[in-house]
C-alpha cells in the first residue's frame, strides 16, 4: 500500500459531495446514478465524504478489488458506510477471516454449482409459471408482477419451503426497500419489518427443533444442526443468517431483473439476437451484472494505513463503490456500451473476495431462468412509457417497468 495518487484526490468540491449524496439516496431518472459515478470516478481516484460521520469513498476498479482481498486492513465489522458501529448483525457479512468461513462452512455446498444445477428444473418451472400468468394480459408493470413474484419462489423453493407466505415475503421486501435514503419513516417501516422478519425465522426454528424435516432439503432443518467449530451454532446466530439470506435473495434479484429487461425492452437488437441465440444469455447476464450494479459495500479500517496515497485512520469506514469499479474504463473497454458477447467480463458484481455472495451461484440462475422463459414466451417487448422511468439511489432499482407486448395465450398444461 504505497502513495500513488496526487493529494488533491483526497478533498473534492462540494458540488461532488452533493453530487455523490444523491446519487446514493434520491430517485432520478433511470441510468443517470451510473452516469453520475461514472463521472467522479473519473475526476477522483478517492475522496472523503462529509455524509454522516464522514467515509472514504474508493471508485477504481483494482483499488476496490485491493480492498475486498485485504481484510486484515479492511474489515467487515460493518458493511454500511454510514453506520460504523450498527446494532444490527448480518451474519455471517459481518465477520472476518477466519470466523467468516465456519460460518460459511455448513452453507457452502448448499449453494454449490450442483446444488444450484439440480435445483435448476423446479426454478424454470416456477419462472414459466410467472410469465405465463402475465402473457395474456399483453402489458403490465414488470416490477410488481414478475420481478416481484419469481424472486420470492426461487427464494423459497431454494430453502426447501412451501409456496404458502410468499405473499408476507413480497411484504417484507418491499418495506424494507425503502429505506435506502434514510428518512425516518422508510428507516422505522425497515426496522419493524426487519424485526418481523426476525420472528418469522425465530418461530420457524423453534418447529424445526421440535419436528425437523429432512437436512438434504429443508435448508432451515440442516441449520439447525450446523456447528460453529466444535460449538453447535447459537441459535441467534441461526436467525440472523436467515435474515441476511432473505434480504440478499429478494430485493436484489428483483433490482437486476428489472435493469436486465430494461436494456432489453429498449435495445431490440440485443432482445432478437438473443431470441434467435439463446446460448448467449449467460454472457448476456453478466454483461448487464457489470453495466446495471447495483450495490456497493463499505469496510472499516481497522489501523492507520497510507491506502496508495490516501491517509486513512484507524475507525474509518470506506466505501468500495461497486456501482463505479465494473465500468470502470481502466478495466472494461467502452464500459458505458453494453455487449452482451463480452469476454473476458472480470465483473465483481458479486464482490471479490472470501465475503463474495454466497448465492451468486443461484442469482445467476435465477437471472437466467428469468430470460430464457420471458423470451421464449414474449419475444417481443418495450417500454410502454414516453417518459424516463424513476430509479432510486442506494441499491440502484427501478422504481417500475411497464411494459407492452403482443398478448401471448400460455401453452395448455395436461393433466
Amino acid at each position: 500500500m504505497t502513495a500513488g495518487a496526487p493529494m488533491s484526490d483526497i478533498s473534492t468540491a462540494p458540488a461532488d459531495l452533493a453530487r455523490l449524496r444523491a446519487d446514493l439516496s434520491s430517485t432520478a431518472p433511470a441510468e443517470s446514478h451510473w452516469r453520475e459515478i461514472d463521472a467522479l470516478r473519473e475526476r477522483h481516484r478517492y475522496f472523503w465524504n462529509e455524509e454522516a460521520q464522514g467515509y472514504w469513498v474508493l471508485t477504481r476498479y483494482e483499488d476496490i478489488r485491493e480492498a475486498f482481498q485485504t481484510p486484515e486492513v479492511f474489515s467487515n465489522h460493518s458493511i454500511v458506510a454510514t453506520n460504523p458501529d450498527p446494532a444490527y448483525r448480518f451474519l455471517p457479512s459481518f465477520t472476518d477471516p477466519p470466523i467468516h468461513m465456519k460460518y460459511r462452512q455448513p452453507m457452502n455446498p448448499w449453494f454449490s454449482p450442483g446444488s444450484v444445477a439440480r435445483l435448476e428444473p423446479r426454478l424454470r418451472e416456477l419462472a414459466r409459471a410467472e410469465v405465463e400468468a402475465i402473457a395474456a394480459a399483453g402489458r403490465g408493470d414488470y416490477m410488481s408482477t414478475f420481478a416481484d413474484r419469481f424472486p420470492v419462489a426461487g427464494f423459497l423453493a431454494s430453502m426447501g419451503l412451501p409456496m404458502n407466505d410468499a405473499d408476507l415475503f413480497v411484504s417484507i421486501a418491499h418495506r424494507m426497500s425503502g429505506a435506502a435514503g434514510g428518512a425516518p419513516e422508510a428507516v422505522a417501516q425497515m426496522t419493524a419489518a426487519w424485526a418481523e422478519l426476525a420472528a418469522y425465522w425465530t418461530d420457524m426454528l423453534a418447529d424445526r427443533r421440535a419436528d425437523p424435516l429432512d437436512p438434504t432439503v429443508d435448508f432451515l432443518t440442516m441449520m439447525s444442526d450446523a456447528r460453529l467449530g466444535d460449538q453447535p451454532m447459537p441459535d441467534i446466530d441461526v436467525v440472523d443468517i436467515m435474515v441476511t439470506l432473505t434480504l440478499g435473495s429478494l430485493d436484489t434479484l428483483k433490482s437486476q431483473l428489472g435493469w436486465q429487461m430494461w436494456h432489453l425492452a429498449r435495445n431490440p437488437d440485443d432482445r432478437a439476437r438473443l431470441v434467435a441465440e439463446p446460448a448467449l444469455i449467460p454472457s448476456a447476464v453478466e454483461e448487464f451484472l457489470r453495466a446495471y450494479p447495483i450495490v456497493s459495500m463499505a469496510r472499516k479500517v481497522t489501523r492507520d494505513v497510507d491506502f496508495h496515497g490516501c491517509p486513512m485512520k484507524k475507525d474509518d469506514m470506506v466505501l468500495l463503490t461497486i456501482q463505479a469499479a465494473t465500468r470502470d474504463p481502466r478495466v472494461f473497454p467502452d464500459p458505458e456500451q453494453v455487449k452482451i458477447d463480452r469476454s473476458p467480463n472480470r465483473h465483481i458484481a458479486f464482490g471479490a473476495s472470501e465475503h463474495r455472495c454466497i448465492g451468486s451461484h443461484l442469482a445467476r440462475a435465477e437471472l437466467r431462468l428469468a430470460l430464457e422463459e420471458w423470451l421464449r414466451l414474449i419475444p417481443e417487448f418495450e417500454v410502454d412509457a414516453s417518459d424516463p422511468l424513476p430509479a432510486k439511489g442506494g441499491q440502484v432499482a427501478l422504481l417500475e417497468l411497464p411494459l407492452v407486448w403482443t398478448p401471448a395465450r400460455p401453452p395448455v398444461r395436461r393433466r
